[in-house]
């Protein structure tokens, strides 16, 4: 499976194998392998309270999530930035989630072939 690296920014923060998909809507996600960083959750919410971003936090159960924002960043493992709507990350503590959505169907059956054959089996 390919790698992808996430950026916060020009911050990477760490990888991805989008591991599952939802073919059909255009959408890839996996968990995020975090890269030099000791708090997920704390690192994530403080870059998006400096970025004034829209998100929901809970403290207590220390869970995050938001909708998608521009400055997350995908790269392919050839450094080309991965194309769609874009990306939201999602989590507790230190486990968290990557979705990307909005990915055309010539780029999925491009860049995400075994996603397309486990959803619609074998095609010529």
């Amino acid at each position: 499976m390919k790698e992808y690296k996430i950026f916060l920014d020009d911050i990477l923060i760490g990888t991805t194998n989008f591991e599952f998909a939802d073919v059909p809507m255009g959408v890839v996600f996996g968990k995020v392998n975090f890269i030099d960083i000791e708090n997920p959750y704390l690192f994530i919410k403080s870059y998006y309270l400096k970025n004034k971003t829209n998100f929901e936090h809970d403290d207590c159960e220390v869970f995050l999530s938001s909708q998608i924002q521009r400055f997350i960043k995908v790269y392919k493992d050839n450094n080309e930035e991965l194309i769609g709507w874009g990306a939201y990350l999602s989590g507790l503590k230190d486990d968290f989630q990557i979705d990307f959505m909005g990915i055309k169907s010539d780029l999925m059956f491009a860049e995400f072939p075994h996603h397309v054959k486990q959803y619609y089996g074998e095609t010529d």
